[in-house]
């Protein structure tokens, strides 16, 4: 459990970083709304993907974390323009960069 609460921790200054990068305004919220958003998808994610590694099939590890990252890409970007009032192709880009990045940093 702590390998996962330090993720999520890690995940969530990681994404608030890129959320105030991009908006620059309302760091409170942004943080509320980062923590919120992580919160509500990060779990779900983890959890998917070591059911998927357990699994029977005998797909490459390395698809399964693409195939949740592109999930929880796609679920952030709804968040994100829900809570952040921003437009769809903002929310994409906030949502791609912040995830690329915290994908990124998981090999690490």
């Amino acid at each position: 459990m702590p390998v996962t609460f330090n993720a999520l921790i890690t995940t969530i200054a990681v994404e608030y970083a890129v959320y105030l990068i991009i908006q620059r305004k309302k760091p409170l919220f942004l943080l509320f709304a980062a923590v919120l958003i992580n919160c509500l998808t990060q779990p779900p994610a983890y959890f998917a993907f070591n059911y998927l590694i357990n699994s029977s099939f005998n797909i490459p590890k390395f698809i399964y974390f693409i195939l949740v990252e592109i999930a929880v890409f796609v679920i952030e970007i709804f968040l994100i323009k829900l809570m952040l009032h921003i437009n769809y192709k903002r929310s994409v880009i906030v949502s791609f960069s912040a995830n690329l990045i915290t994908a990124l940093l998981s090999f690490i």
